[in-house]
């Protein structure tokens, strides 16, 4: 029988040598989680490990479901990213945006968000079962049918004839089958209903925007008034719950607004400064010339530069 030898004591964070992240086995090998990225798994493992904290602290709501506390700033510490990518790693697992593994819960007042991490099965449901086979309708003998008209010419004494005023009946096709909203114009979309909006949270959705335009760079190479105020103008807008927008004396329906301020990037943020410092002409009302700017701006970026560089080189 070989000898058991017993180690050395744990020093430091030795103690953490055979704790382990655990990985639903699904969540690999499943074809639908194929299209998640292999960070976003790691980090759902993540989410699972701290389900066990949760518990100890009775962290649970009035429904009794557990919940977590785990910060873009701890994401990005613990999976060695910046915050643009930790955003992108929650929104993939988020119910919202991505495959519906998390639910997180926006508290407001500087509070953090609460996170809820959600089982999953891939079990396919069992099939309906087939409707019964209706049974042939046999008439009861002992009912009386002496009111029913047998032949199509009417012999039944007890078939009340109409009177000469109601004879014509009103049509079935009224207004309301057909309301003025039924056949809306196909080029402005549907309005969503009051309620859809209210999950706009504009923390989460400012922390967006910075990333996605490299907030923190444009700050340290142009005034930072110019860069907050284009950045507050684009979270108004992907916050907004109007139906339309005034651009460019022109309404527009939000939704295709917000679609063309989702591509915006810091090339673009460079390019309204740039255009604004060189700017002479008194403006009137800077909001609506900004968003006028932010608007247009991917696509009047490439014919800009292309006349400065002709310029440049006659």
């Amino acid at each position: 029988m070989p000898e058991v030898i017993l180690s050395d004591y744990f020093y430091g964070d030795e103690s953490e040598e055979f704790i382990y992240f655990k990985i639903p086995r699904l969540l690999i090998t499943d074809q639908k989680f194929k299209h998640v990225s292999t960070d976003a798994k790691l980090l759902y493992g993540m989410l699972l490990d701290r389900m066990g904290l949760s518990a100890k602290n009775n962290w649970n709501d009035d429904s009794g479901r557990v919940y977590i506390y785990y910060t873009v700033d701890e994401i990005c510490q613990d999976m060695c990213c910046g915050r643009d990518k930790a955003m992108k790693l929650l929104s993939e697992l988020d119910r919202g945006k991505g495959i519906g593994l998390i639910e997180r819960i926006k508290q407001g007042q500087g509070r953090p968000t609460k996170l809820y991490v959600k089982r999953f099965t891939t079990r396919t449901a069992p099939p309906k079962p087939a409707p019964p086979t209706p049974r042939n309708f046999l008439p009861n003998s002992d009912v009386d049918f002496s009111d029913v008209q047998r032949s199509e010419k009417s012999t039944s004494r007890s078939r009340k004839s109409r009177r000469p005023e109601v004879e014509k009946t009103d049509s079935n096709h009224t207004k309301k089958n057909h309301p003025d909203f039924s056949h809306p114009d196909p080029s402005i979309p549907p309005q969503s209903s009051p309620g859809a909006a209210v999950g706009i949270d504009r923390y989460e959705q400012r922390e967006e925007v910075k990333a996605n335009i490299d907030f923190e760079i444009l700050q340290n190479a142009h005034p930072y008034d110019d860069v907050e105020s284009l950045l507050e103008l684009m979270v108004d807008v992907l916050c907004s719950t109007a139906p339309t927008m005034r651009v460019a004396g022109e309404v527009l329906p939000t939704e295709t607004v917000k679609e063309r301020f989702r591509k915006l990037d810091s090339s673009h943020i460079e390019y309204i400064i740039e255009a604004m410092s060189q700017t002479t002409t008194k403006i009137n009302n800077i909001r609506a010339y900004l968003l006028t700017a932010l608007y247009n701006a991917p696509v009047t970026i490439g014919p800009y530069y292309s006349a400065a560089v002709r310029h440049d080189f006659g």
